[in-house]
């Protein structure tokens, strides 16, 4: 009599185990949305020359997360996460005292840790940071060989922490 009993209450019981389980499982699959405008800290990778005489135009930089994103009390992408600048001006100091420039543009990063995009894209970054040389042109008109004096480049410091922006909002899912 106790077997019949177990036999008709195994098929309701796995049921309810199993939907137990497939709710579990949709619960730990959360979804977070990083917001269009959210500011993100980024540095370059020590040791890097980032000065107009050494790199040319559309050359790629690799950036890191110099902070952790978070959204809320939860991190979303954790702090070492790598991504990509590129050079998007850049003029040699030239003879006559000119200056030297260089513009950078933040571009992407990837994610690290416990989230990730469903299609694993990179997390869209925009903003950019630019410097200028010093102009030598009073000295290159003091001596008569001034015309051989270069200015200084324009260089990035590769040891600063810098602000970027997500340019497009974007959702992650939790792994």
């Amino acid at each position: 009599m106790v077997l019949r009993i177990m036999k008709k209450n195994i098929g309701p019981a796995v049921l309810v185990c199993l939907f137990t389980f497939l709710l579990s499982v949709a619960v730990q699959a959360a979804t977070i949305q990083i917001p269009k405008g959210m500011e993100v800290k980024v540095k370059f990778v020590p040791g890097m020359k980032i000065s107009s005489g050494e790199l040319a135009k559309d050359v790629p930089l690799l950036i890191t997360l110099a902070e952790p994103v978070q959204v809320g009390n939860k991190t979303i992408i954790e702090e070492g996460a790598q991504g990509t600048a590129k050079v998007v001006e850049v003029k040699k100091a030239a003879k006559g005292g000119k200056p030297g420039y260089i513009k950078v543009a933040f571009v992407d990063l990837q994610t690290k840790g416990d989230y990730r995009s469903p299609d694993d894209s990179r997390v869209k970054l925009e903003g950019e940071i630019e410097n200028a040389g010093k102009g030598r042109k009073t000295l290159s008109y003091m001596f008569i060989f001034g015309l051989f004096i270069k200015g200084k480049q324009g260089a990035i410091n590769p040891d600063g922490v810098y602000v970027a922006k997500v340019a497009e909002s974007i959702i992650l899912e939790s792994k």
